[in-house]
């Protein structure tokens, strides 16, 4: 018989084994979340500037003139980059989620060999 008694919350056999793989899921997770994050930070800018143009067209109708079609038009480009700028922070999204879904499928496969 053998005098070693392992680590408390460890067992003689397989220790460490199966923690590697799960540590370093967690922390490839960890990465996309983060980048899930950017993504998430990119529509809030987008909103902000949704808004600034909001403000502006409050103003622009309790002005005593009406605005140019230039002005319109001004506020319709900038309108149509936040739309992009949105859609690109949700593109982005969705590709950290599916890549959260691959690495989670990863997980869940049983394992076989060593």
């Amino acid at each position: 018989m053998s005098d070693y008694t392992p680590p408390v919350g460890q067992s003689n056999y397989n220790s460490g084994w199966g923690n590697n793989q799960a540590k370093e899921t967690a922390l490839k997770i960890d990465h996309i979340a983060d980048k899930a994050k950017f993504g998430i930070e990119m529509l809030g800018t987008g909103l902000i500037g949704i808004d600034a143009i909001e403000k502006e067209l409050i103003e622009l109708s309790q002005a005593p003139q009406p605005p140019s079609q230039v002005q319109v038009r001004s506020l319709a480009h900038r309108l149509d980059s936040h739309q992009k700028q949105l859609q690109q922070g949700l593109d982005r999204i969705k590709e950290m989620m599916n890549e959260i879904d691959r690495e989670t499928d990863a997980i869940q496969r049983p394992r076989s060999g060593w």
